[in-house]
């Protein structure tokens, strides 16, 4: 069962979703809710050309941008902390600066979750790309990832889709879900994508034995295509209006097949459906 959730702190529209899902979710374990907001200041002060003598007006300059941008952090983690306290959530806050992914994956260990917005972005500029690399945060950091949207469809739905191609990944993603609690009194769909209708029908038979045995309610999905993967999920989950996709990423199998061309980046593009992810 899920006890502790860590929320990743910033601005985009992603977190905004990301700290709601948290919330949500902390009340319905009666889970510990944890914040982190990180200053990224070896962004801030990494090396630049400057003028001949402007060494030391970029070191008074730097020293101005991280005082703002810590005000500006501050005020993001006290807005938590209120909508934490306005929805009766148990929560507390990291304040640490540093490599955004490291410091993600240096205070993911106590924590049985991790939820960010795709569109992270932690220098507070709305024009520029999210700054944490999600598939790379997957692949480094220890705890199973929730990644959000700007939006939360259909979020009061009891439908999930369980992503499976008989990878080592996807077994350990749905097992973990399945233990974490977040299938329990769900409307379980469980779908495998392959050329093959029969080796589709025995992928998704082997999960549905597994969800069973932990009694949960089932519909299955063998889909025999040659279609990307991605794009029958997709039309799958949209159809069903699941609440929350499920599937592993980066196993053998999946790099050659299910995953070509990276599935769990393809329905992170593609979807505003919250997506668990477990390496």
């Amino acid at each position: 069962m899920i006890r502790k959730i860590l929320v990743i702190l910033d601005e985009s529209s992603s977190s905004t979703s990301a700290k709601k899902f948290g919330i949500e979710l902390a009340l319905s374990f009666k889970a510990d809710l944890t914040g982190i907001g990180i200053l990224d200041k070896p962004w801030i002060e990494s090396p630049e050309a400057v003028p001949l003598g402007g060494a030391a007006y970029k070191v008074t300059l730097d020293a101005e941008i991280i005082k703002k941008t810590r005000e500006h952090l501050h005020k993001l983690e006290q807005g938590f902390m209120d909508q934490c306290k306005k929805s009766d959530a148990s929560c507390s806050i990291i304040d640490t600066s540093g490599v955004p992914l490291v410091e993600i994956g240096n205070f993911a260990a106590p924590h049985d979750l991790l939820i960010i917005g795709k569109d992270a972005n932690f220098h507070f500029d709305p024009s520029e790309e999210s700054t944490v690399n999600v598939k790379e945060l997957i692949k480094q950091h220890p705890r199973p990832t929730i990644v959000t949207s700007d939006k939360l469809p259909h979020h009061d739905s009891a439908n999930v889709l369980l992503a499976y191609d008989g990878t080592f990944a996807s077994s350990r993603a749905i097992h973990m879900a399945i233990l974490l609690g977040l299938l329990k009194d769900k409307v379980v769909h469980i779908v495998t994508v392959d050329p093959d209708k029969k080796e589709a029908q025995y992928f998704v038979n082997q999960m549905e034995e597994l969800c069973k045995s932990h009694s949960l309610k089932t519909h299955v999905h063998p889909i025999a295509s040659k279609d990307k993967p991605s794009t029958e999920i997709l039309s799958l989950a949209q159809s069903l209006k699941v609440s929350l996709i499920v599937m592993g990423a980066y196993g053998h199998k999946g790099i050659s097949y299910y995953f070509k061309g990276s599935c769990i980046e393809q329905l992170v593009d593609s979807t505003k459906i919250p997506i668990f992810v477990y390496h």
